[in-house]
């Protein structure tokens, strides 16, 4: 019998990840979190006491703290990924024999709900880009705005990039994705045109020394974080647009959606967007529907005589 509590083997998993797995900090977090809470769980599972591993075997406190996270009104999303660390958890466990099954193996994964993306139709984008800026701020801002929209990064990799990232001369961008793999993505002249006007005033951003590795930086000298973008994003976007979700996110689809409107590649797009998955760019295709229509109702030469509702 193993009489270690699970939260002394919750600590001993996030030193495997951060040790042994190079997990990033962001990854880390997620993990703790949903380790955490449910260790909290387990703790009134046990009617106040602390549970060893014994106490796992069967799985039936991971469902019941699923029951427990439907009734707090979560999101199947946020089940999804909270179930998915603990499956982490027990894979460890096993992994290393500290149990001799995985207490998660009958329990079945909640359906995922697949929201469509929001996006900015491309007269919305130019709207949005359209800045003329007067301040240093501005400057960095309408650079932040091209490059994200130019290249659909995430914002995460857009505040995690350095000086020498960037190619101008083959305009090419290198971005640390998630689990810190890189991919080189290329760049339009309009974001390399933004960006290298951004350089020429970065220094005057802030009165103190700047980060001299970070690209874009804060009026405080230091890397800008994704929560600064969002604000900068989310404030031009709703100035010219009235898309629900106006976040650095928002960019990102509608570059994805006007590369498959005008023809792109579903697999090239996935590369540019970092997805491992293709099924995770699939659901960009979704949203070309109105343009097929479009494309049908200009091409077909019948299609013009059609009468509406038929």
């Amino acid at each position: 019998m193993n009489r270690q509590t699970v939260h002394e083997f919750v600590d001993s998993f996030l030193d495997y990840l951060r040790k042994e797995k190079n997990a990033s900090e962001k990854t880390l977090v997620t993990y703790e979190q949903s380790l955490r809470e449910f260790n909290n769980f387990l703790h009134e599972y046990a009617g106040g006491g602390e549970l060893t591993l014994d106490n796992l075997s069967e799985g039936d406190s991971v469902r019941a703290f699923l029951v427990e996270l439907d009734k707090r009104g979560n999101e199947r999303r946020t089940v999804r990924k909270k179930l998915s660390s603990i499956r982490s958890f027990a894979k460890y466990l096993v992994k290393f024999e500290y149990l001799g099954q995985d207490f998660t193996g009958f329990i079945s994964t909640p359906k995922a709900n697949k929201p469509i993306p929001v996006f900015v139709e491309e007269e919305g984008m130019e709207k949005i880009l359209s800045i003329s800026p007067d301040s240093p701020t501005g400057y960095r801002d309408k650079a932040i705005l091209e490059l994200l929209y130019g290249t659909g990064m995430r914002v995460s990799e857009l505040c995690g990039l350095n000086f020498g990232d960037i190619d101008f001369d083959a305009h090419m961008v290198t971005v640390l994705g998630k689990r810190r793999k890189q991919r080189v993505i290329p760049v339009i002249d309009r974001a390399i045109d933004a960006v290298r006007k951004y350089m020429k005033i970065r220094d005057s951003l802030s009165e103190r020394a700047a980060d001299g590795r970070a690209l874009f930086i804060s009026s405080n000298g230091k890397r800008i974080i994704p929560a600064s973008v969002y604000r900068i994003v989310a404030k031009r976007i709703g100035e010219v647009s009235s898309v629900e979700r106006k976040g650095p996110h928002t960019l990102r689809h509608s570059f994805a959606t006007h590369l498959l409107n005008h023809g792109a590649d579903l697999e090239a797009v996935r590369q540019l967007l970092g997805h491992e998955s293709l099924s995770t760019t699939q659901v960009y295709t979704h949203l070309s529907v109105e343009q097929l229509k479009k494309v049908y109702r200009n091409a077909h030469p019948r299609a013009g005589t059609q009468k509406s509702g038929r």
